[in-house]
């Protein structure tokens, strides 16, 4: 059986890429938000009560340790319910290597992300990090060539104009001696682009048949194993100070019950929420993703304001920060109800035009799904693009060869072979004296046996 994800992009010019009801993104979107909401204040009071010393650096432990945990929970599920899916070979070549390279944008976002937190503060990130929106629409202009509508371009610009209106207001708040956070700045906009590249590399990886516990394993494990040598080389010599002493102070101040149920809780919506990733990444892109980043980061904004203004100002909810939430929320939800690029090319061509070309395209859709299914049987599994690519022009190949050795033999002149000379008969006086000369032979054996 075919999984969800498909190895081939197919007519993906004429697909739509927005966050619409009736194309399966909103139930992946509205978990990815609430779940990916609740991570990050579990995350914040995690932080604000010292369990561990800020060098340990737990939160991205805690991440990828909870990715892996909750992908091979899922899977075991899924294999128990009977679900099989076809084995797929490891991809190679570009997708491969895009594969490998996942982790390590991944890795850089978070670490970055995490430590601009503990900087700045978390409302100083979520504002500052709406800056993924213009990043990730000039990455993907620069690296895949994507266009953008017009109706595209004007959400992402309220997106923009709701970001500058807080990143002002937050900047100006700042005392003279404290300066602007330059250092935190940076942080936030490298942690802005590897989270970037990392939504153009599942993209990549999904129209090229990866599926996405594979992409979710591979960021898991690679991670983990990083902050596994991190650990072992700066915590593990000084572990008493840096992790028993301050967690077991923590736990008895918060409660044992209470920092084992926020722990777990804390893994559990980490988890929910990357299980979406790879889905909104798969319908709705790179760009899909980065808004929806953006509109989780401002209710966490209203919400952190209302969990933690008491404890950090920096957290405190203003009128421009209210101003900012709204006009980011408005425009990402004008940016997921714009049509396409696609589409408005479709609304300037005439009907009868677009009809045509819908109907060359569902013939060309058949056509290729039958190609693709010859290959899986004769293969054993579905093709990833070069593969297909590589295999139709063996076979375009095979065919040039065999039309070209027919066209050779039909050109080719038989040779005619001459007719044999038919044998002159012997006169007849010859076959008479041949007959005579025998009977007489015969004749002379008989009296000599007597």
């Amino acid at each position: 059986a075919r999984g969800a994800s498909r190895p081939l992009s197919r007519a993906h010019r004429y697909q739509t890429r927005t966050m619409a009801v009736d194309n399966g993104l909103l139930a992946p979107l509205a978990m990815f938000i609430i779940a990916g909401a609740y991570y990050f204040l579990s995350a914040q009071r995690i932080i604000n009560e010292d369990f561990v010393d800020a060098s340990v650096r737990q939160m991205v432990g805690l991440m990828y340790i909870s990715d892996v945990g909750f992908n091979l929970v899922a899977s075991r599920l899924s294999k128990s319910k009977g679900k099989t899916k076809a084995s797929k070979k490891a991809p190679t070549g570009t997708p491969g290597l895009v594969l490998n390279l996942l982790p390590l944008t991944d890795l850089v976002g978070l670490v970055c992300a995490f430590e601009a937190i503990r900087l700045a503060g978390s409302g100083f990130h979520q504002t500052v990090g709406g800056a993924s929106i213009p990043i990730s629409c000039l990455l993907n202009v620069l690296i895949t060539g994507k266009v953008f509508s017009t109706g595209q371009l004007t959400g992402i610009s309220i997106v923009i104009i709701g970001l500058a209106v807080k990143a002002k207001a937050l900047l100006d708040s700042n005392d003279d001696a404290t300066g602007f956070p330059a250092l935190a700045v940076t942080h936030v906009l490298v942690s802005c682009v590897g989270y970037a590249l990392r939504g153009i590399a599942m993209e990549y990886l999904s129209d090229n048949g990866v599926d996405g516990r594979t992409m979710t394993m591979r960021m898991g494990i690679t991670g983990a194993a990083c902050w596994g040598a991190y650990t072992l080389a700066f915590t593990a010599s000084d572990l008493g100070a840096k992790v028993i002493e301050p967690f077991s102070e923590a736990s008895s101040r918060v409660g044992v019950v209470a920092s084992f149920a926020l722990y777990a809780s804390h893994a559990l919506s980490r988890g929910l929420a990357s299980g979406t990733i790879t889905r909104i990444v798969r319908i709705g892109g790179a760009t899909a993703l980065s808004l929806a980043q953006v509109t989780r980061a401002s209710i966490i904004i209203l919400l952190s304001s209302v969990a933690f203004c008491g404890v950090d100002e920096r957290q405190c909810l203003d009128a421009y920060g209210a101003a900012s939430a709204a006009l980011v929320i408005a425009g990402s939800a004008y940016y997921g109800n714009a049509k396409s690029f696609e589409e408005e090319l479709d609304d300037l061509i005439d009907p009868d035009v677009a009809d045509e070309m819908d109907s060359v395209i569902g013939e060309a859709e058949e056509i290729l799904e039958e190609l693709v299914d010859l290959y899986a049987e004769e293969h054993g599994s579905e093709p990833t693009e070069d593969e297909f690519l590589a295999w139709t022009e063996s076979l375009k190949r095979a065919g040039a060869e065999a039309e070209r050795k027919v066209s050779k033999k039909a050109a080719t002149p038989k040779k005619v072979t001459p007719a044999k000379k038919p044998k002159k008969a012997a006169p007849a006086k010859a076959k008479e004296t041949k007959s005579k000369a025998k009977e007489t032979t015969t004749t002379r054996r008989r009296s000599a046996r007597k």
